[in-house]
């Protein structure tokens, strides 16, 4: 493994992966146990025999074996009652168990497995039944074991990932905020008049940190979201006014391809109950997309639609549309499409994940279908009361 590649794998499950299985008998007649450990040990289990159903429990409190073996018959706590306590802890219920008995009637057995016991031996104990049963059981019981501490450990560094998108997006907004605030004075000749070559400079500072602040923006609700501390501020808003501003905000970058915002509106009540800086940012997105996405020349079109109980954004580009093959990549984390950004604008690929959340957070929803006259439409619906969502 390389020096700086991270260990995916703790040493503690490759140990529990390597290390001998332990096998706990429960029986009171001592010539039984005695047995049993002979046979175990000579196929390298570990072995540890206790008399009674409440020696095993008193043994449980403190070791977890990988099978248990557990007669049916014993004074004061017979094997079906020791089952049913067993099967009461969630540590302890998940360890395979099989009775060994000498009775072979079905109705010992019905009780035996509707108490919890995975299997069963009949006595006189055979030593080729014995160890098959263990065996099959011990191996079934490490996998899972196995399986289940890797989902610990990759969730545990899941949310390690998390928290360290949440800690480094935040402590890069501030100084990107501040860049881009700066570069945008430049721009407008705040400090002085500029050359066209300090213009051109300056103008490509503006639209790095404008970038950059979106990536750090998009990271950061990302972080939120996977560890459940997003928060959504909700109240009436005009989703009109927001798209007006939006407009405004993209005209620039618009402008640049001759790409031209339209919106329509059909019904003049566009209020519904949002959180305004969220769905600022899913307008904001899907404006940039249908922007970055489209050939020069052409028009994105932005309308609204109402009913009593909703209100519904449609975003129209005249674009190439989409792979209907690619659609589900369109909201997954990172996900993207083969088609590209039209002149060279960069894309992260996080942006529409961001606002299916956000739309999820809503109760609202968000998809997407080319049209036929060429394009893609993105519609998004918010319900007017987040209570009815």
């Amino acid at each position: 493994m390389p020096e700086n590649q991270p260990q995916l794998i703790s040493d503690e499950i490759l140990s529990n992966e390597t290390k001998l299985s332990t096998v706990l008998f429960i029986d009171d007649d001592s010539a039984s146990r005695s047995l049993v450990k002979k046979i175990i040990e000579r196929e390298d289990y570990i072995f540890e025999g206790v008399g009674s159903g409440e020696e095993a429990l008193e043994f449980l409190e403190d070791n977890e074996p990988d099978l248990i073996l557990c007669d049916i018959v014993m004074p004061e706590m017979d094997g079906i009652e020791f089952c049913a306590r067993l099967h009461l802890s969630p540590r302890l219920e998940e360890i395979p168990l099989i009775m060994v008995t000498g009775l072979s009637t079905m109705d010992s057995l019905s009780r035996a497995y509707e108490a919890g016991a995975d299997d069963y031996i009949i006595k006189p104990i055979r030593q080729v039944e014995l160890l098959s049963r263990v065996e099959h059981h011990t191996e079934i019981y490490r996998r899972e074991q196995a399986a289940k501490n890797r989902i610990e450990n990759l969730f545990t560094q899941n949310e390690s990932k998390t928290k360290f998108l949440g800690v480094a997006s935040h402590d890069l907004r501030n100084p990107l905020v501040s860049i881009r605030g700066i570069s945008q004075y430049l721009n407008n000749e705040k400090f002085g008049p500029l050359n066209e070559d300090q213009k051109e400079l300056v103008s490509t500072i503006v639209q790095a940190s404008e970038s950059m602040r979106t990536l750090v923006e998009d990271l950061l609700d990302v972080s939120m979201f996977e560890s459940g501390q997003m928060r959504i501020d909700p109240s009436i808003q005009s989703l009109e006014e927001l798209i007006d501003h939006a407009v405004t905000l993209h005209s620039p970058n618009a402008s640049k391809k001759n790409i031209r915002l339209i919106k329509g509106v059909l019904n003049s009540d566009t209020g519904a109950e949002i959180d305004r800086r969220l769905v600022s940012r899913v307008i904001d997105n899907l404006i940039s997309n249908a922007v970055k996405f489209s050939q020069p020349d052409t028009e994105v079109r932005l309308l609204l639609e109402s009913d009593e109980t909703s209100v519904t954004l449609k975003v129209e580009d005249q674009g190439p549309g989409i792979p209907e093959e690619e659609f589900d990549a369109l909201f997954k984390e990172f996900g993207r499409t083969s088609n590209l950004p039209t002149a060279g604008e960069s894309s992260s690929g996080i942006g529409l994940f961001v606002c299916k959340r956000i739309l999820q957070r809503h109760g609202g929803s968000i998809f997407v279908e080319n049209r036929s006259e060429g394009g893609a439409r993105f519609n998004v619906t918010f319900n007017r009361s987040i209570e009815n969502g």
